[in-house]
């Protein structure tokens, strides 16, 4: 370290030890002044942060560096472990004066001198032990074990030897022919999770790079996906979709936060870890680390779930992290009626259209016991101008959250918009009556529930290109230039 900014002599990368939800051994909050460490019971990440942000491993001051300038984390290659950094910054993180590039990675080699900005440089050097065991040597894979299968990668579960602590492993195998893209998600997600740590984010424990392929060492979400219970239960209450919710939005928050865009959020990447309804978002396969002001512009997600600013023609695409808001409202409305609010099912018009519309309803008799306040909260995240969308901090305080009496008037500004918004509701509300098909109802036709599903940690993604002009089909996902 460089002792002229007041840095100490060294930073020690100690392993983590396991995924739980209270601060990791080791982890030493700032005193005196709150921070991740003081809310919500955050610990340290997977990863080792470097930046201004309170929750930073090391912490530095400068105004220059990034409030999460940069993260380091080991992966393990063979025997061996290897340290990789990944740039999380706007303004660069340099390795032997060639910048990294923000969301890009690099593997650490000894001696490596790593720069931010303003001067803040330091060494980077591997202890003179650090030899390690591979996956087979440290977990064992049980017979029929396999939990769930996809275009990349196939999920397991993995028992820790030294524990017999039960994990989902998800395998990413090595191909002679790959397109990059795989391997460009794969990295992604890595990054992601190590960087980040959160009772209601998954946790990536740790991964190895094996001859045969790549083994991400996650939480087992022993309940399976949110999509099954919904499945299961034909529909949530709003009791239990409440408790589901303040648990997404906190851990919505605590990304947004961090400039982290999930972009694929589903029933299916919602996963539950037991029968109190305790969930955590996966399947950081498709998240994207923005700038805290810019936006991104690929086109992905799955149908049935993007925001409209994401279907616009890629020269006009970009979209921030309103995207995540819309896609939840789908989730919102899905536990609480059972089948989603844009479908082909209600063609014409097409599901496209739908979408970018905003045409959708609260048809008769699904939504006659549903109190106003989950559809005022509905309309609000499923409004197509992505700035008048409500925020992920707006709607941890709504009343339909906080289980208030709701009063439309308490979350508008001004008369005009009031009246638009009660108009809007008489519009929507619940004198249609139309037969839909409950999302259980069309599994089961499909052949039974659970198909093809991983009642683990992560869905193992699938890929179906699609073209940006053609409407998609429910199921399938965009990934036409994914990051």
């Amino acid at each position: 370290m460089d002792k002229s900014l007041g840095l100490g002599d060294v930073l020690t990368l100690k392993k983590r030890s396991a995924c739980d939800d209270e601060p990791v051994s080791g982890f030493k909050k700032p005193r005196g002044r709150g921070g991740a460490a003081d809310k919500g019971g955050k610990g340290a990440p997977s990863g080792y942060l470097i930046g201004r942000h309170l929750e930073c491993d090391l912490r530095l001051t400068q105004p220059t560096v990034s409030n999460r300038h940069c993260v380091i984390f080991r992966e393990i290659s063979g025997k061996t472990s290897k340290a990789i950094i990944e740039d999380l910054s706007s303004n660069g993180t340099f390795i032997g004066g060639s910048n990294v590039g923000r969301n890009n990675r690099r593997e650490l080699r000894n001696g490596d001198e790593i720069k931010l900005v303003d001067g803040v440089r330091f060494m980077f050097r591997y202890p003179q032990q650090q030899a390690t065991g591979s996956f087979s040597d440290n977990f064992e894979l049980p017979a029929n074990g396999t939990l769930g299968s996809g275009h990349f990668a196939t999920v397991f579960v993995a028992i820790e030897k030294s524990t017999g602590t039960k994990y989902a492993v998800k395998v990413f195998k090595k191909r002679r022919k790959d397109d990059g893209r795989g391997q460009m998600g794969l990295q992604q997600e890595i990054a992601v999770l190590m960087s980040v740590h959160h009772p209601n984010v998954l946790c990536l424990k740790e991964t190895f790079d094996e001859d045969d392929g790549i083994y991400l060492v996650l939480e087992l979400a022993s309940e399976g996906e949110l999509f099954n219970l919904i499945i299961e239960k034909g529909k949530l209450s709003e009791d239990e979709t409440r408790k589901v919710f303040i648990q997404l939005l906190n851990g919505l928050k605590y990304l947004h936060e961090r400039n982290i865009v999930h972009r694929d959020i589903k029933p299916e990447n919602i996963l539950l870890t037991d029968k109190n309804l305790t969930c955590k978002l996966a399947d950081f396969g498709l998240a994207k680390i923005i700038g805290e002001d810019s936006f991104t512009t690929s086109l992905c997600g799955t149908p049935s779930y993007v925001a409209p600013e994401i279907l616009m023609p890629s020269r006009n695409r970009k979209y921030t992290k309103a995207v995540d808001i819309w896609s939840l409202g789908v989730v919102l409305y899905i536990c609480l009626c059972g089948f989603p609010p844009f479908s082909d099912e209600l063609a014409p018009p097409n599901l496209r259209d739908q979408i970018k519309e905003g045409r959708f309803d609260y048809p008769s008799p699904y939504w006659d016991s549903v109190g106003d306040a989950a559809l005022d909260l509905i309309d609000r995240m499923l409004t197509v101008d992505a700035d008048e969308r409500i925020t992920v901090e707006e709607a941890l305080e709504h009343p339909w959250v906080l289980n208030k009496p709701f009063n439309p008037g308490m979350s508008t500004d001004s008369d005009a918009s009031l009246a638009g918004h009660m108009q809007s509701l008489q519009v929507r509300r619940r004198g249609l009556d139309r037969e839909r098909t409950l999302i259980a109802d069309m599994m089961k036709g499909d052949g039974g529930v659970g198909t093809g599903t991983a009642k683990a940690a992560g869905k193992p993604e699938t890929s179906n290109d699609q073209e940006v002009e053609e409407p998609a089909t429910n199921g399938k996902e965009y990934k036409d230039d994914v990051i």
